[in-house]
């Protein structure tokens, strides 16, 4: 049993929260971003880390709020090193407005990517249930409209390859969560939206901002 929200306390337990930015060309492109052949790295605190359920809190005293939804994988390590052991969903949270001002003035992005709730994830599906990792789909739906699609074969690091790259750099532990970067369509978050997401015709969490 990989770690479920909704089933507290149960399997592996959250440790370390990385992130991959600019995996997608087309969602880089609208940022006005450079296509890169790796993606860029960051990370977020535990303190960021909330249920896609339920009712959250938006963090709106620092401009525009974005939602970046993204597939999110969650480790585990045996003799051969990490691996993926569940496949599911998150809101990667940003304080646009913030995050362009630390970007122009050459400072790090940490105060707009990883205020308290900016992480937020839905429960896991063990990956050995996804037939294929290289062709997952999955949707965001806010206020009952589709505002994201996206699928892991437009990755431009494969999902498959992110533990290994990641693993150059740093032993990934079991709980290592990785967001693993958004498709086109990011926008912002209001009081009273409601976001609900789907990973290959698995309901996977509502959650409502207030």
């Amino acid at each position: 049993m990989v770690f479920d929200f909704t089933e507290k306390e149960k399997g592996i337990q959250p440790r370390t929260i990385w992130c991959l930015g600019r995996n997608y060309a087309k969602h880089a492109k609208e940022l006005g971003n450079v296509v890169e052949p790796c993606p860029l790295v960051f990370q977020k605190g535990l303190n960021a880390l909330a249920p896609v359920n339920g009712i959250q809190r938006l963090f709106r005293d620092h401009g525009a709020v974005h939602y970046e939804t993204e597939i999110v994988i969650m480790l585990d390590r045996n003799n051969e090193g990490p691996f993926i052991a569940g496949i599911g969903l998150g809101l990667d949270l940003t304080l646009r407005d913030l995050q362009s001002e630390l970007k122009s003035a050459g400072k790090p992005w940490t105060l707009a990517k990883s205020f308290d709730g900016a992480a937020l994830v839905s429960r896991f599906i063990p990956s050995n249930e996804i037939p294929d990792l290289d062709q997952i789909r999955f949707t965001m739906m806010l206020n009952q409209v589709v505002s994201q699609r996206g699928d892991s074969s437009q990755m431009i690091l494969p999902l498959e390859k992110i533990p290994a790259y990641l693993e150059e750099y740093t032993d990934l532990q079991p709980g290592d969560i990785i967001f693993t970067g958004t498709p086109e369509g990011v926008g912002v978050l209001n009081p009273d939206d409601e976001v609900s997401l789907d990973l290959a015709g698995h309901h996977m969490g509502t959650v409502r901002f207030s």
